[in-house]
């Protein structure tokens, strides 16, 4: 990631949600660049102008009828009447999306959830970023060619395919891909700690191990590492600081922190309570 970062190569980042790409890609963007990136955010409603950006009519119509007072650069004569001058003035009312003030600020743009998008036509605008790094804007009616330093990174979950669609394949030969996955036991146990540095090792250990057996269950939603963060901090402020290891029924009832549908409660509840009777003598999860 560093190395693409700096090479200004646009890569793709990949992985279950929770794991860390949008911050990895922040965090390394602004360590490697000095400067924070831009981020936008794809759903199946975005549209061209939310990537392109669009020019603010409410204002430019509210400010018409002073034009020719305040602006008379904007106006000439035609014929005894008044015309606009509208390439300045859509410049004048321009607002620029995220995209392309990352293009003209020179900044990295990172495009959160692409696979996410409900319109085909924003692979091609984002296609021409990545090859070519300029891109038509209709509202100017002219290309905006990207300053030194833009770059593109991409982030899909593809945990699921369910709202998602598949990227092209002339799309994907441009970028690199970079897998992200959960972590392993003692990976996710820093990860915590990084979080909460007062929180005791053995209650850490024992929320990682539990949590990481139950991403191996049939769950709807399987939990993601940031919460198992919140489950560790919902069981410390609520039973205080100084709690060494979970009993069943605390866990039960901060269970809201990794429990995010009603089908996966009862699956959960018996899994935590198994969870809790032994622990492993190799400190890996048991299988379930």
């Amino acid at each position: 990631m560093k190395f693409y970062i700096q090479q200004r190569i646009p890569f793709i980042l990949e992985g279950p949600p929770g794991t860390g790409k949008s911050l990895a890609a922040r965090y390394w963007s602004k360590e490697i660049t000095g400067s924070d990136p831009i981020k936008i955010d794809i759903t199946e409603d975005t549209e061209l102008m939310h990537v392109l950006g669009d020019i603010d009519w409410k204002r430019l119509l509210a400010e018409s009828h002073q034009a020719k007072e305040s602006r008379p650069s904007l106006w000439s004569p035609v014929h005894g009447g008044q015309i606009v001058d509208f390439t300045v003035l859509y410049e004048r009312y321009y607002v620029p999306s995220a995209a392309i003030k990352a293009m003209q600020e020179g900044r990295v743009l990172i495009v959160e959830e692409l696979d996410r998008c409900g319109r085909d036509t924003l692979f091609p605008v984002f296609f021409d970023m990545i090859e070519y790094k300029q891109t038509y804007v209709p509202a100017l009616q002219r290309e905006i060619i990207a300053e030194e330093g833009f770059n593109v990174i991409i982030t899909v979950n593809r945990d699921t395919d369910v709202g998602t669609v598949r990227l092209p394949d002339a799309f994907l030969r441009r970028l690199r891909r970079i897998f992200i996955p959960n972590p392993d036991f003692q990976t996710e146990v820093q990860i915590v700690l990084a979080n909460i540095p007062d929180a005791s090792e053995n209650l850490v250990e024992q929320i990682v191990r539990t949590v990481q057996n139950l991403r191996k269950l049939e769950l709807q939603h399987r939990p993601a590492p940031s919460e198992t963060v919140q489950w560790v901090a919902d069981l410390i402020n609520m039973f205080g600081p100084s709690l060494d290891k979970a009993t069943n029924e605390q866990l039960s009832l901060t269970l809201a922190a990794i429990c995010k549908d009603i089908e996966d409660e009862e699956f959960m509840l018996k899994a935590v309570g198994a969870a809790t009777v032994s622990k492993p003598k190799s400190g890996k999860s048991p299988r379930l």
